[in-house]
């Protein structure tokens, strides 16, 4: 994979070394997978190959720069506006990129160690200098017709999925996409579920179109037992029909109550360096400087995505700790 070669070059794509040899050198992991750990000081995206020779090549920098969950995971960026930032240094507080070679293989855990491992032993390193700048670009990395991204058992084409990512069918006009909610039709009965049961008028609309499944001028999300706003399916007044698919059982309850929304999708990070130069650190003065690195590609699965209906004016709210009408006045 590490492509290392020597060769004097009329006309130079890359940095020379300081007694004017010119040395080409290619960090090659195409066949290896970026991933992603939280450091004990910094934050690293890093790729290992232990095939036919032992090395890695890691990215690490400031933790302030990417947004983390609970669990350590990557926060997709607000509005895919992406990431970048600039390599400061080769010291071990800097934001920079190291490339080595390591006498044995090395563990997938290298990385995140508190304490880095003595072995494997480095045997050769280089290291990233200032001037260059990281970009990382952001994507969704299930917006393909195939994929079923709000998991009802449908695919995104099959529910309106633009692949221009316009005109995506909205049935319930909550701002929601069909493809991305669980709910099309705005009724608080999850579309999965709806999907299950058959028609119980002759509209034609399947159930998980119709916010009215049955027919009898109350909307489904409204026949409901108070207290179970949030799913009309438990509010039974015959014998183990539920009324929202009873015709005959019309009675209402008025509500401003939504199913939670949110669904998991996958991401996607794409890892570009511009005016990256490496050193090696033999004292040699050997450099090699590249105009775009691609660094790689880094996905991550299960990512937690907050939707809210338009008209459900309570979701994403954050209840105050401490409540002002509940807290006891003291003298």
């Amino acid at each position: 994979m590490r492509r290392l070669f020597f060769s004097i070059f009329s006309l130079a794509l890359l940095s020379a070394c300081d007694d004017g040899e010119i040395i080409v050198t290619s960090f090659d992991f195409e066949d290896s997978s970026v991933q992603f750990c939280e450091g004990p000081n910094k934050n690293v995206f890093y790729s290992v190959n232990n095939n036919d020779v032992f090395e890695s090549i890691s990215l690490e920098f400031r933790k302030n720069l990417v947004s983390l969950d609970e669990e350590g995971n990557l926060e997709p960026p607000e509005e895919d506006e992406g990431i970048s930032f600039d390599l400061t240094g080769d010291s071990s507080t800097d934001n920079r990129i190291v490339y080595r070679i390591f006498n044995s293989e090395v563990p997938s855990d290298y990385f995140c160690n508190v304490v880095p491992p003595k072995e494997p032993a480095v045997v050769e390193e280089w290291i990233s200098g200032t001037g260059a700048t990281v970009f990382i670009t952001t994507s969704f990395g299930d917006e393909s017709p195939n994929v079923d991204v709000d998991g009802d058992g449908l695919n995104n084409i099959d529910e309106g999925w633009d692949p221009d990512g316009i005109d995506h069918l909205d049935t319930d006009e909550d701002g929601i996409p069909d493809y991305l909610d669980v709910d099309d039709d705005g009724d608080n009965i999850e579309t999965r579920r709806e999907r299950e049961t058959e028609p119980a008028d002759e509209d034609g609309i399947p159930n998980y179109l119709d916010n009215d499944d049955d027919d009898d001028g109350v909307l489904t999300r409204f026949e409901v037992q108070e207290g179970n706003e949030d799913n009309p399916t438990l509010f039974q007044t015959a014998e183990g029909i539920s009324n929202y698919l009873n015709a005959a059982q019309t009675a209402e309850l008025q509500h401003d109550v939504y199913i939670d929304h949110d669904i998991t999708r996958s991401y996607g990070y794409r890892i570009i360096v511009e005016d990256l130069k490496f050193t090696k650190q033999d004292g040699s003065g050997e450099s090699i400087q590249y105009q775009s690195y691609d660094f790689g590609n880094y996905s991550e699965s299960g990512i937690n995505i907050i939707l809210c209906p338009s008209q459900d004016t309570n979701c994403g709210d954050t209840p105050d700790e401490t409540d002002p009408d509940e807290t006891e006045e003291t003298n």
